[in-house]
C-alpha cells in the first residue's frame, strides 16, 4: 500500500506498533528504517494522539518520557512544523516571546560555555565573576517553562491533549535538575563540571527543539485568539527569560467577571453562620490574609485562589488554574503523591495533611485540609500555604519562654 493511502486509524496503528516495539527494546535502527518505509510526514497533532495511544497500552508517563528524545531523533526529520499563522510573528505574541526567549537561551549557553572552558584553563577570577553573571541569566530559562507549564498546558488540557503536556512537564523538571547538578559541581569545583554543563546544554537545545517543531505546531490549530490572550495577559506572573516583549500584544486586561458576582453586587450581603459580608468585604479579607489559599471541590477541581494583598507569591497562580483537575497543576513526578493525599482526605483516612520544606530561603508550611458539610459529605480540600520564615529565626534566635497568669 503507498503511504499516501493510510487512513488515519492506520497510521496510528503503525506508529503504535513502531513505538511499542521501540519500547520494548527493539533495534532503534530497524525501527528508523520501516518509520521512514510508512511515512513522508507526520503532523504534531499525530504525535499527541500516539503518545495518549501508547498510555492506554499500558506505557507509562514515566517510559514515555524517557523515550522522549528517543522519539523526537527518530520522528524529527518528518514532522511537519509549517505554520500558517500571521499573529505569532507579532511582537509580543505568546509564541513570537517562546521564540525569542528560545535566541536568547542559546546566546547564553554559549557564552557560558566559553567562558566556564576559559575559566577551567585559567581559573581566573574576573572570568568566573562574567560566568557566573551569564549563569544568573541562564537561570531565567525556569520563567519559560513555568509559563509554559501553568499558562499554556492548561489550556491544552482542557482541549483534549492532555498526553505531550504531562510528557513535557516531567522532561522540563529533569532539565531543571541537570541545570542544579552543574552549578552544584561549579560552586564545589568539581572535576566533572564541564561535563554536567554539556548534558544540561544538550537537554535545553532538545527542549528548544520540541517546543518549536511540536508543541507550537500541535496547538495552532487548535488554540483561538482568546487562548492566546488567556497566555499573555497571564505571561508577567511568570516573567520573562533574558528577554521582554518589545511590545505589549492586544490582550484583554481583566477577565469578565462571573454572572454570580454581578448578583451578589446588586443582591448587597452574603449571610454567613456568624455574620453577613459583601462580596467586596470578603474579597478583601481573603487577599488579606498572611497566607495563600486555594479550594478544591469533591471532584478535585481548582474552583477559588485568593490573590494575596501584593506580596511575592510561594506558589504563583493564575486564572488558568480555575476549573483544572488539582493533580494536573502540580509536576508530574509529585502526581502519585498528590493524588494519594485526596483520596485519604476524601475517604477520611486523615483530617488533614501537613509538610514543611524550604524554598528560596523560606520555611514553607503546606496544609491540605478536608472540608465536610453538617451531615458528614465531603465538600472538597482547603490548601493554605504559609512562609513560616520569621517564625523559625525567632524561635531559634530568642529564648522564649511561655508564662501563664
Amino acid at each position: 500500500m503507498a503511504k499516501d493511502d493510510y487512513t488515519m486509524e492506520e497510521r496510528q496503528e503503525i506508529l503504535k506498533d513502531l513505538m511499542l516495539r521501540l519500547h520494548a527494546g527493539e533495534d532503534k535502527e530497524v525501527i528508523q528504517k520501516e518509520f521512514n518505509e510508512a511515512f513522508d510526514e507526520i503532523t504534531p497533532y499525530e504525535i499527541q494522539l500516539m503518545e495518549r495511544n501508547l498510555m492506554s497500552e499500558g506505557i507509562t508517563f514515566a517510559e514515555i518520557m524517557s523515550l522522549c528524545n528517543v522519539h523526537a531523533n527518530l520522528m524529527g526529520s518528518k514532522v511537519n512544523t509549517e505554520t500558517t499563522v500571521a499573529e505569532f510573528e507579532q511582537p509580543g505574541h505568546p509564541v513570537h516571546v517562546m521564540k525569542m526567549e528560545n535566541l536568547a537561551i542559546r546566546g547564553a549557553l554559549d557564552r557560558v560555555e566559553r567562558l566556564l572552558k576559559n575559566y577551567l584553563e585559567t581559573k581566573d577570577e574576573m572570568i568566573l565573576k562574567g560566568l557566573n553573571r551569564q549563569i544568573s541569566l541562564l537561570d531565567q530559562f525556569n520563567n519559560h517553562y513555568q509559563r509554559k507549564e501553568y499558562a499554556m498546558f492548561p489550556i491544552m488540557e482542557k482541549k483534549g491533549i492532555t498526553a505531550p503536556p504531562k510528557v513535557m512537564w516531567g522532561v522540563d523538571d529533569q532539565i531543571r535538575d541537570l541545570y542544579k547538578d552543574f552549578k552544584k559541581a561549579l560552586s564545589n569545583g568539581q572535576e566533572n563540571v564541564l561535563e554536567e554543563f554539556e548534558v544540561v546544554r544538550d537537554e535545553l537545545l532538545e527542549m528548544i527543539q520540541k517546543e518549536e517543531n511540536i508543541l507550537i505546531p500541535m496547538v495552532e490549530q487548535v488554540f483561538h485568539v482568546d487562548d492566546w490572550e488567556s497566555i499573555a495577559a497571564q505571561s508577567p506572573e511568570y516573567g520573562y527569560c533574558i528577554v521582554k516583549p518589545e511590545k505589549e500584544w492586544a490582550v484583554k486586561k481583566d477577565f469578565a467577571p462571573i454572572k454570580a458576582q454581578a448578583q451578589l453586587e446588586e443582591e448587597g450581603d452574603i449571610p454567613l453562620s456568624t455574620g453577613s459580608l459583601s462580596l467586596k468585604q470578603l474579597n478583601l479579607i481573603l487577599n488579606l490574609l498572611p497566607m495563600e489559599l486555594s479550594f478544591v471541590d469533591h471532584n478535585n477541581i481548582v474552583k477559588y485562589y485568593n490573590e494575596g494583598n501584593g506580596e511575592e507569591k510561594i506558589f504563583k497562580r493564575t486564572p488558568s488554574a480555575i476549573g483544572r483537575d488539582v493533580i494536573l497543576c502540580h509536576p508530574p513526578k509529585v502526581h502519585e503523591t498528590v493524588q494519594t493525599i485526596f483520596e485519604q482526605l476524601k475517604s477520611k483516612q486523615k483530617e488533614k495533611e501537613e509538610m514543611w520544606f524550604k524554598k528560596d530561603g523560606m520555611m514553607v508550611h503546606v496544609t491540605y485540609h478536608a472540608v465536610w458539610d453538617e451531615e458528614g459529605n465531603y465538600v472538597g480540600c482547603l490548601e493554605y500555604v504559609q512562609n513560616i520564615q520569621s517564625l523559625v529565626e525567632h524561635f531559634e534566635q530568642a529564648d522564649v519562654k511561655r508564662t501563664l497568669s
